[in-house]
């Protein structure tokens, strides 16, 4: 790793920072493959919690199952944060929802319009999806060692920025307001709101965030589709669970079944 001490970014994000620790700590690179492989090895070596990895560029970004994460250097905020909840070997998914949730409010008040959560890791509006979360963890003796949340947030990216196929369903903080964001002022302004989320989680678990999720929450109470033994099912989105599972009431037999890593398509 060759991180820079300083840099724009970072320089900037130092006096918008209102939080505790989340951004205290900042690795900043002009260009790495993953912000996600950073962290995870600097989370590995003892970073404490609340450090963060911010890149102008990564040349390997990914998303949720292996997808392709692109932005063009420079436009957009791509950052990973160490976490340490001191939950169990689960506790991932609950992670990713509360924040999830702390971005799409975050981003809502920022830029004055509505952004909901497609479970389990996309905030989204009516023009596309605009952030994306990639969870990942270590685990020891069923308990989490550290949680780095990668988050990827379109901030002035452009359509003529990304590929063909995203233009329709793809928006950032400029295509919604027509505005050119200071990167740094929507980091500190998200990390601040995920700083207040994640502590109440650490303090009482996921279940008291379960119903602001489900507010926002784009697939509850629609029907839905998903692959499961060799075939494929369909049901009602219910809510979620305490622990983050999606709740599927199936049209089957009215079972309800919880989701956990499943690829959930909305049919009508």
């Amino acid at each position: 790793m060759n991180p820079s001490p300083a840099g724009p970014l970072p320089a900037e994000l130092a006096r918008y920072l209102a939080t505790a620790r989340l951004g205290r700590r900042v690795y900043f690179f002009p260009e790495t493959e993953s912000t996600n492989d950073v962290a995870l090895e600097l989370a590995r070596a003892g970073e404490p919690e609340g450090t963060i990895v911010v890149a102008d560029y990564q040349t390997r970004g990914r998303g949720r199952r292996g997808h392709a994460w692109t932005s063009p250097p420079g436009r957009d905020v791509m950052c990973s944060v160490i976490l340490r909840p001191q939950a169990d070997a689960r506790a991932s998914l609950a992670v990713t929802l509360a924040i999830a949730t702390a971005i799409s409010v975050a981003l809502s008040k920022l830029l004055d319009t509505d952004l909901m959560v497609k479970w389990p890791n996309d905030v989204v509006g009516a023009a596309g999806k605009i952030a994306g979360i990639l969870a990942e963890s270590a685990a020891s003796a069923g308990r989490v060692d550290h949680v780095v949340v990668g988050m990827g947030i379109n901030v002035n990216a452009t359509p003529d920025d990304w590929p063909a196929e995203w233009r329709a369903a793809a928006a950032s903080c400029r295509t919604l307001t027509g505005v050119v964001w200071d990167r740094a002022l929507v980091l500190a302004d998200v990390l601040g709101t995920i700083e207040a989320y994640y502590d109440r989680f650490r303090r009482e678990g996921f279940a008291p965030l379960v119903s602001s999720y489900q507010a926002r929450m784009t697939q509850m109470n629609r029907p839905v589709a998903f692959a499961s033994g060799g075939g494929r099912v369909t049901g009602v989105v219910t809510g979620v669970a305490g622990d983050g599972a999606l709740q599927v009431v199936l049209d089957s037999d009215a079972s309800v079944v919880s989701l956990y890593n499943e690829t959930v398509e909305v049919i009508g």
